[in-house]
């Protein structure tokens, strides 16, 4: 990308912007609402993105190896920007960067930013404690196993006294507290911009998520001066050491005491940053007692399909303003296959506070889950559509 200033101008001029990763929905609805046009290149093509995005499902067996490819043949013009797991993939984003210009991070910068040790590097008090050496690490389960090349939380686990060596792993100090999530906008020459910070929902049972799995955020979480001040120079010295671009994340521990802690960095739209814009714009449209937004992904706890109706419909036959809250999203085709460990569906509600976000999501689940109780065990046919995990 020759200026992050110049792509960033042709974004908001309205021009076509070119979403591609697992999962593109929540950036989508995001474009919309600034008034861009997406053109959207996912795993799932989702009922409620089809309803107003063009879609190109990727199929499984050519992702991410041939997304250069179908966005050079069949992409229009414009800017392109990935979401998650696209990190992780440093030269297929620069095959992409030369077929479109990126809004986002170039392929040096993700290797640089996803190595955990110069991670550590450059946050310096605000890092967790890591480590490459598994000999370095005690065998007690207060230090994690985390993939390099992870996302959303996938394939976490403590240390025990199990754990064997393997290439494509490091190792990170357990951190009691709790888990959130701060959202940045790097532009070039202008910055880095707090846009704020959610709880996050991690490895929660009651949506049959798996230990250590992203599930959902809630916010944006009400920070003291102390914690602004700490997220806010945790941003400046991710800028300063790595040069991001556009939107990113970092994943951190608050703990008892206010401390924040750096787990990891996702360099690229993560998906709480629609949970702090349906929150701002329900402020905007004067909603002020219901000043937080709850996002809940239900997982499917054994095989299934899904139905070809259910409580979601209403989202699909009378969809909401893009700047209002939907009760639904990342809707399944009717009949699309789910394995067990797979999301069904995101939820979404309002509230007044974590707490009642927390029960109101608590809630729609479990109605959920009484819904799809009778649903029988399915063996997984050939060549039937499936629905992936889509990733923080």
């Amino acid at each position: 990308m020759s200026s992050a200033r110049a792509v960033s101008s042709d974004v908001k001029a309205g021009k076509s912007v070119i979403l591609v990763g697992a999962s593109v929905r929540a950036a989508a609805f995001s474009a919309l609402r600034r008034g861009w046009r997406p053109w959207c290149a996912d795993l799932f093509g989702d009922a409620d993105l089809r309803l107003r995005c063009v879609v190109r499902v990727v199929p499984p067996k050519d992702y991410p190896r041939q997304i250069p490819r179908i966005i050079a043949e069949e992409a229009p013009e414009g800017v392109l920007q990935y979401t998650g797991g696209l990190e992780n993939h440093p030269r297929i984003v620069a095959q992409l960067s030369r077929v479109r210009p990126l809004w986002g991070n170039g392929p040096d910068i993700l290797r640089a930013v996803r190595n955990p040790l110069r991670l550590a590097g450059g946050l310096a008090e605000f890092a967790l404690p890591v480590t490459v050496n598994l000999a370095d690490v005690p065998r007690d389960g207060s230090w994690l196993a985390k993939p390099l090349r992870g996302c959303g939380g996938r394939g976490i686990h403590p240390v025990t006294a199990g754990t064997r060596p393997g290439r494509g792993w490091y190792y990170q100090r357990f951190q009691l507290g709790e888990r959130i999530s701060a959202a940045y906008l790097a532009e070039g020459g202008q910055g880095c911009r707090l846009l704020g910070a959610t709880r996050q929902l991690v490895g929660e049972a009651w949506l049959h998520a798996r230990p250590f799995a992203y599930c959902g955020s809630i916010g944006p979480l009400a920070l003291n001066r102390e914690e602004s001040d700490a997220l806010t120079e945790i941003g400046q010295r991710l800028l300063a050491a790595f040069g991001l671009v556009g939107y990113f994340g970092v994943d951190a521990v608050r703990s008892s005491d206010g401390r924040i802690r750096v787990a990891e960095v996702n360099p690229r739209y993560t998906a709480s940053v629609e949970v702090l814009e349906y929150a701002a714009c329900g402020l905007s449209q004067g909603d002020t007692n219901a000043r937080m937004i709850g996002k809940a992904i239900l997982f499917a706890d054994k095989v299934m399909r899904c139905p070809e109706s259910g409580p979601w419909q209403s989202d699909l036959e009378n969809p909401p303003a893009v700047d209002q809250l939907p009760e639904y999203a990342d809707i399944p085709l009717p009949g699309t296959l789910i394995e067990a460990g797979q999301p069904i569906v995101t939820l979404f509600v309002r509230g007044d506070g974590e707490a009642e976000c927390h029960s109101k999501l608590r809630q729609k689940a479990a109605m959920l889950d009484e819904l799809l109780a009778g649903r029988k065990m399915l063996d997984r046919p050939d060549n039937t559509k499936t629905h992936n995990n889509p990733t923080e």
